[in-house]
């Protein structure tokens, strides 16, 4: 059941989509991940179908010089600003086909209002997460992302929608030096642009596997955000297991396996042990709040205009 709020009038038919209510939705606790630290939820169907390939095709009509590519390859975009390198965003105006209709941030901010404590904008409204940008990802079939951090410079709650594919997110955490923290395996060292975490090893070993199906939304908060990393190891096929299994498919152990909402998933879990699908062009979308703002934009850092928010 998506969740959904009225759409504003618009004049072009062919962007019209027709929402539902919200008002019946289960309230945020309802999809909490239960077995990894605090705190991740996960809300399968958040958008419709519809929704989705309007999302789809509004990033796919972005212009050329939108889109920024990575050394691997993969292509992103960011809206709403990007940021500089003493992490201050610089703001640029989000799309209307984020904030007027589908009414996604507002969908967002409405739902965690409900259940995380609120924060207060300039204007007095209160706002969970207070969304002031949005990263697109686009991720090929054996394209994924190494285990990172999102980084200081930004609120410790992020929320993701997947569209056109599923992926599976890998969490990892950093290495105790004082403490047994199994698997006691590293990997390298994460580089870091904190000299307090650069070089810390990481767990060779991800601490969870979250499969994240299209249309879903996919909540990291807490200690979650700012003491793990999350990573998609590059494949192009993923088997996921409620147990783990001796196989050698590299299968992994899904911890939200009660929450997907998908009935053929569910019969395949059950009746096999497993379920596998190969991936296809997934598109991500990431909202999140920075914190430091410079007010005037890109074009007043250019004219040496440094005021922060």
């Amino acid at each position: 059941m998506p969740i959904s709020t009225e759409p504003q009038q618009r004049h072009d038919a062919e962007d019209h989509i027709p929402s539902g209510s919200s008002s019946s939705f289960p309230t945020l606790e309802h999809f909490r991940v239960k077995n990894i630290p605090p705190a991740a939820y996960y809300i399968p169907d958040f958008i419709t179908e519809e929704e989705e390939a309007y999302l789809l095709r509004k990033v796919a009509e972005s212009p050329q010089p939108k889109w920024k590519k990575v050394g691997s390859g993969r292509r992103l975009q960011y809206w709403g600003g990007t940021m500089s390198k003493n992490g201050v965003l610089l703001p640029e105006p989000l799309p209307e086909f984020l904030t007027a209709f589908p009414d996604i941030i507002l969908r967002i901010e409405s739902f965690l209002s409900a259940a995380i404590e609120d924060k207060s904008d300039v204007k007095g409204k209160q706002k969970a997460l207070d969304i002031n940008q949005v990263l697109v990802n686009e991720y090929e079939p054996g394209q994924g992302i190494s285990p990172h951090e999102d980084g200081p410079a930004f609120q410790p709650l992020v929320a993701t929608i997947s569209l056109g594919s599923h992926t599976v997110l890998d969490i990892h955490h950093y290495l105790s030096t004082t403490a047994p923290s199994p698997p006691m395996t590293t990997s390298e060292p994460i580089p870091s642009d904190d000299p307090t975490e650069a070089g810390r090893p990481i767990a060779a070993i991800p601490l969870a596997h979250l499969l994240a199906l299209p249309r879903s939304l996919l909540i990291l908060s807490s200690s979650l955000y700012t003491s793990h990393l999350h990573a998609i190891a590059p494949k192009t096929k993923d088997v996921v297991r409620l147990e783990r299994g001796t196989e050698e498919d590299g299968g992994v152990v899904i911890a939200n396996a009660e929450l997907l909402g998908d009935a053929e998933i569910a019969d395949g879990l059950r009746d096999n042990g497993s379920w596998a699908k190969e991936r296809g062009v997934r598109t991500s979308f990431t909202f999140r709040h920075a914190e430091k703002v410079l007010k005037g934009g890109a074009f007043s850092m250019a004219m040496g205009g440094l005021r922060r928010t």
